[in-house]
C-alpha cells in the first residue's frame, strides 16, 4: 500500500504484525493517519515500536500488576516513537488524533496519549476501544458519530 511509505517499523516483528489479521482494521486507519501527520511535521516516516503483545510480555512490562490487560493483546493498540518531534509536538499530535478519532469504549479513555512506561521510552500510544466495530462485525451499539 502506498500510504505505508509514511510508516516504518522498529523490527521485522512489527512489520510482520502490521499484516496480521489480528489487528483491528480501525487501528490501521488511525496509525496511517498518525503516520501522515508525523511525515508532515518531520519529513520522516513514523516508526511503530509495538503492535501485538502476548500475555507474558504484558506481565513483564507491568510486573506489579500481573492481571493488567492491554489492548495490544487484542490487536487494538500501537506504539509510535516521538523522538523526532520538537518539544510539545508529541502532545499536539495526540490532541489532533483524539479530535479526529473518538474512542469508543470506557468513558474517560482516549484514542491517543503520550506516555512512558518504565524504561520503555516516551511514545505515542494509539488504541481502538472495545466499542469500535470492524467491517463485517455485528454492531456493538447503536451510537454512531456519523448519524
Amino acid at each position: 500500500m502506498l500510504a505505508e511509505r509514511y510508516l516504518d517499523f522498529k523490527t521485522g516483528r512489527q512489520r510482520d504484525e502490521w499484516q496480521s489479521p489480528r489487528l483491528h482494521p480501525a487501528l490501521s486507519v488511525i496509525v496511517l493517519a498518525a503516520a501522515r501527520w508525523h511525515w508532515l511535521a518531520t519529513a520522516e516516516p513514523a516508526v511503530v515500536t509495538a503492535l501485538l503483545r502476548t500475555p507474558a510480555e504484558q506481565r513483564a512490562i507491568y510486573p506489579a500488576r500481573p492481571g493488567r490487560r492491554s489492548p495490544h493483546e487484542f490487536g487494538r493498540a500501537a506504539d509510535i516513537r516521538v523522538t523526532s518531534l520538537a518539544d510539545g509536538q508529541d502532545e499536539a499530535w495526540a490532541r489532533w488524533l483524539n479530535d479526529a478519532f473518538a474512542y469508543s469504549g470506557r468513558s474517560g479513555l482516549k484514542t491517543a496519549l503520550v506516555h512512558q512506561v518504565g524504561d520503555r521510552g516516551r511514545h505515542l500510544h494509539l488504541q481502538v476501544g472495545p466499542g469500535e466495530d470492524a467491517p463485517g462485525e455485528a454492531a456493538n451499539s447503536t451510537d454512531s458519530p456519523l448519524v
